[in-house]
């Protein structure tokens, strides 16, 4: 059965084989008589007018001639680098200084170039040997060649362009926004939309006025919104919710023809493809805040503020605070919510605090902010500047300045032991600890020693001192403590 299969499918590849072949043949020959015929005319002879030049493609320029001929060669710099059998032809060019001229030829007897580019509408494009069919070549005559077409070429960096896709976002509409880069100016924005292993290819043409609707363009930054029924209308599909998707870019411009600079629209110029975007269409609500103010206030407070559309669903935001240690986040911890766009965060103490707006609707999180890092400095944590002075026998007094956010000092006193006691600093034994309110301001306060003082050496003494206050939620904080020692008699 399967030998049979076999046969027959050579059979059908030999049927095409040979009736292509045919066509050909037919479609050489009627070249032939088109082109002996003419010789009657002599009409063939007349000097082809060059009237359309434009790029194709990097190095690829594409002319186009007025002729009564039936074949033509085109030369560069004097060298003949195609025959053809229409007043058109694709060439080869390299950058610089180059002479483009077209002549018409005249088939009449043997000897000749036998290498025409035949083109058959879906059937064959390209070059083809008359040898090869069994006819037998003639000359070739030469009329009148075409006036130089001189130009100083440059390949256009626009076939190597390669727009940048900036990002994606989704629209309350559920439909997604495309950001990408155009330097370019181009005429038609094809888009790539990959789902899985289907791509549809979808154009935006800013001339058009339907398709302008959705393209906003700022110097070089082009978005366009893929809006789902104009995708649909044009046998597109569109990205739904929670799909993974794939977008790329083309920039397409149409040429311009260098001998009027005129736009030509027989061809479109595309740049290189971007490189493939992934992104993942989500409801718009969880578009990450914008946190537009991030400051300390007060001592110990931040103030957050951020900018974030909700259409009116109502959502409402956690603030998180990232514990950050050598650029690694370790942990995280709520700082709270909030139904408003800010966050007053009160007792903190020194140090450097990241935090990132949340929003949530139903108990669903949407994309966090960026993050947000301010670094606090507050007075009352400062150690306090205790000056102690000598008073009354057995007497010191302790002196300082209190800030208004501290509500009261904490005070241990330790007593020096052994002798010497002026000069060398002994080990120490807790002598005394008490608190003492604080008042905004000028603070003193008289520190007696009740124990017994030796008259010569006195008694040395230790004062350690810090501040203490309480946060919102009950959390004792302290300041940093200062030490002050003394004799007293």
């Amino acid at each position: 059965m399967r030998n049979y299969c076999d046969r027959r499918a050579i059979s059908v590849v030999l049927i095409i084989a040979v009736s292509l072949a045919l066509l050909i043949c037919a479609a050489v020959f009627a070249v032939v008589s088109a082109t002996v015929s003419a010789a009657d005319s002599e009409d063939w002879r007349e000097t082809p007018v060059i009237s359309h030049v434009y790029e194709v493609d990097k190095e690829k320029i594409s002319l186009e001639w007025e002729g009564k001929a039936d074949l033509y060669q085109v030369y560069v710099d004097s060298k003949k680098v195609k025959t053809v059998n229409i007043n058109t032809a694709i060439i080869d060019l390299k950058p610089g200084l180059r002479q483009i001229t077209v002549v018409p030829v005249h088939y009449e007897s043997k000897n000749a170039d036998t290498n025409v580019d035949i083109k058959i509408a879906g059937i064959v494009d390209g070059s083809i040997d008359l040898e090869s069919l069994g006819v037998d070549p003639k000359d070739l005559l030469r009329g009148n060649p075409s006036a130089p077409f001189k130009i100083n070429y440059t390949a256009n960096p626009f076939f190597t362009a390669v727009p940048g896709i900036i990002g994606a976002e989704t629209g309350f509409d559920d439909c997604v926004r495309l950001s990408f880069t155009d330097k370019y100016d181009a005429d038609i924005y094809k888009i790539a939309i990959r789902s899985g292993k289907d791509t549809n290819y979808i154009e935006y043409d800013p001339g058009d006025e339907e398709a302008a609707a959705f393209i906003t363009k700022e110097n070089a930054d082009v978005s366009i919104l893929l809006d789902k029924e104009y995708l649909a209308t044009r046998g597109c599909f569109a990205p739904e919710l929670d799909q993974k998707y794939g977008f790329s870019v083309k920039l397409q411009k149409w040429p311009k023809d260098l001998t009027d600079g005129a736009e030509a629209k027989d061809f479109i110029l595309e740049s290189k493809e971007s490189k493939e975007f992934s992104y993942t269409p989500y409801a718009a609500w969880k578009n990450a805040p914008e946190i537009t103010y991030a400051s300390q206030t007060a001592d110990g407070q931040i103030l957050l503020r951020w900018a974030h559309e909700d259409n009116g669903l109502g959502c409402k935001y956690r603030i998180v605070r990232y514990n950050i240690k050598f650029g690694v986040k370790k942990e995280e911890s709520e700082a709270g919510q909030t139904g408003e766009k800010e966050f007053v965060i009160k007792d903190l103490l020194h140090g450097k605090y990241t935090y990132v707006v949340v929003p949530v609707l139903a108990d669903e999180q949407g994309n966090a902010s960026e993050e947000a890092e301010v670094e606090v400095r507050n007075d009352w944590v400062a150690a306090p500047a205790v000056e102690c002075t000598p008073g009354g026998p057995g007497q010191a007094v302790l002196r300082w300045i209190s800030p208004p956010e501290i509500e009261s000092y904490h005070v241990a006193v330790s007593a020096g032991s052994g002798s010497l006691l002026r000069f060398v600093n002994l080990d120490y034994k807790k002598y005394s600890e008490f608190d003492i309110e604080a008042q905004p301001g000028q603070m003193e306060y008289v520190f007696t020693y009740e124990d017994e003082i030796d008259p010569e050496a006195g008694v040395k003494l230790k004062f350690e001192v810090y501040g203490v206050r309480h946060a919102a939620d009950g959390t004792e904080q302290k300041s940093a403590e200062t030490a002050q020692t003394i004799v007293i008699k």
